[in-house]
């Protein structure tokens, strides 16, 4: 795996906040097993919230699909009332990137 930023990281860890703390958490998975859906929009709101602009939160999303955000589906979302596309973000292991 290629080595990542200090931006990346920094959103990494927040995305592993937001795995552990997400709707979908189960007990019984282990953080390496544990994956959460997330919207774009929700995404980028959570790293506008820990001091990212916009546009540099959209960069840091978009350089980290493949890595911990993967497409998942094309489905309704209730908070918008639209058709949008739902993405998994994968519990990330910080000790193995290092």
């Amino acid at each position: 795996m290629k080595q990542l930023t200090k931006n990346q990281l920094e959103a990494v860890k927040l995305f592993n906040s937001h795995v552990e703390n997400g709707d979908f958490w189960e007990e019984a998975e282990t953080p390496e097993e544990a994956t959460n859906y997330i919207w774009i929009d929700e995404a980028i709101k959570l790293l506008v919230q820990n001091g990212w602009n916009i546009k540099s939160a959209e960069g840091t999303i978009g350089s980290l699909m493949g890595v911990v955000i993967e497409e998942y589906d094309t489905c309704y979302n209730d908070y918008t009332a639209q058709k949008e596309t739902l993405y998994v973000v994968q519990w990330f292991n910080l000790k193995e990137s290092a």
